[in-house]
């Protein structure tokens, strides 16, 4: 092993792995939304270690060939995971003029506006790759483990109360405690709730997910408050636009359920910390990258607030990098919904993830800890490409 090993090789599939429809929407609220299209990479260096990264994309293959193929070559030492640099010299106008100009922007002044929408999937990639060289798992680059389980709920979209208690079933049988759900102020609320209840007991506890489809404190406080005296919802997220802070605030001295705020942009979790919107945040790395998810979480507790990371509803590749990085924060401690490895046809990795008492294992081993599976990536590709090609 070198300490000057470069990137050799790049590998790319994008994959299409459907949701199980049963388990993720009822007919009469339509089909959920989430998306079905993930760019799956292998970086290999010249010491033929590995790694691999996931993300959400539905863009041109062409547009992850651009990009990948400036990875070729780098010496994997040279990069900055936390800001990648991906962009062609001088391709946004944030970025004009390029050197040798002296009105040259300072990058450090333009990450808000300069970063790559495959910051996250590239980061990812680099650093399982970087923790398989050092022989250590992915969380010691975040700082060290905190604990060997995340507790992650269940998840559902919006469902009929009949069909909820099915899906009640089906989660406790596979060990979780908890769902999240997601709802319209048009919904049979509190009938979903008291039927959850029913079907779980009253244990059993629900984040409502509403997607500031509640729309305003005045309109939705007395269905929230029936909702909240049925005794089970344990959080409330987003129950209103995200512009509408002061009437999260005032919520949170209403009712009994901790009310939880997205952050969404990243940029926007100061305003939130200091608005007293919010007694826990969901917060996740789609965008930002990992370690800038670590850096907000770690911003949270020094504010004594806990936090979830936000997930949609992903294979097994980044759901394995998500439990990393909540295990690396003292104050992750709220369940989060890494569900999606129960919600699709294939996970796309040899084996399951651990579920016991409604937390799920921490993948053991070097890196991201687990073993992809290759045969279930060739059945659900719809393009892949290697770079340089062969």
């Amino acid at each position: 092993m070198t300490d000057s090993a470069v990137i050799s090789k790049v590998d790319c599939w994008n994959v299409r792995v459907p949701l199980l429809k049963e388990w993720t929407s009822s007919e009469e609220f339509g089909e959920h939304a989430f998306s079905d299209d993930r760019a799956i990479i292998r970086l290999i260096d010249s010491d033929r270690f590995e790694g691999w990264g996931e993300l959400p994309f539905s863009g041109a293959p062409h547009l992850l060939q651009d990009t990948l193929s400036r990875l070729i070559g780098r010496t994997v030492s040279s990069f900055r995971t936390s800001f990648l640099d991906l962009w062609p010299p001088g391709s946004l106008y944030w970025q004009r003029p390029i050197p040798p100009s002296p009105f040259t922007p300072r990058l450090e002044n333009l990450q808000h506006r300069t970063r790559h929408p495959l910051q996250t999937l590239v980061e990812m990639a680099i650093s399982d790759l970087i923790a398989r060289r050092a022989g250590i798992p992915l969380c010691q680059l975040f700082g060290g483990a905190w604990r060997d389980r995340v507790p992650v709920d269940y998840w559902m979209g919006r469902m009929s109360p009949s069909q909820a208690q099915k899906c009640v079933a089906r989660a406790k049988s596979l060990g979780f405690r908890g769902l999240k759900l997601k709802t319209t102020l048009d919904d049979p609320n509190v009938e979903r709730l008291e039927a959850i209840r029913d079907a779980g007991g009253s244990e059993w506890k629900v984040t409502v997910d509403p997607n500031g489809r509640f729309y305003r404190l005045d309109d939705a406080l007395p269905v929230i408050q029936k909702m909240d005296q049925v005794g089970n919802m344990a959080i409330l997220e987003d129950p209103f636009p995200r512009f509408h802070l002061p009437e999260f605030a005032e919520l949170r001295r209403r009712i009994q359920a901790r009310v939880v705020v997205h952050i969404d942009p990243a940029e926007s979790l100061w305003s939130v910390l200091t608005s007293g919107a919010a007694g826990g945040l969901n917060i996740d790395s789609h965008t930002q990258g990992l370690f800038n998810w670590r850096l907000q979480a770690a911003t949270a507790g020094h504010a004594n607030i806990p936090v979830w990371h936000g997930s949609g509803l992903d294979l097994g590749i980044y759901t394995a990098a998500q439990l990393h990085a909540c295990a690396s924060a003292p104050n992750c401690t709220l369940p989060g919904d890494q569900a999606g490895p129960w919600l699709r046809e294939s996970h796309m990795l040899k084996r399951d993830f651990v579920v016991e008492d409604g937390h799920v294992l921490v993948p053991t081993g070097t890196g991201l800890g687990v073993e992809v599976d290759r045969d279930a990536i060739d059945k659900y590709t719809v393009h892949a490409q290697s770079l340089p090609s062969k």
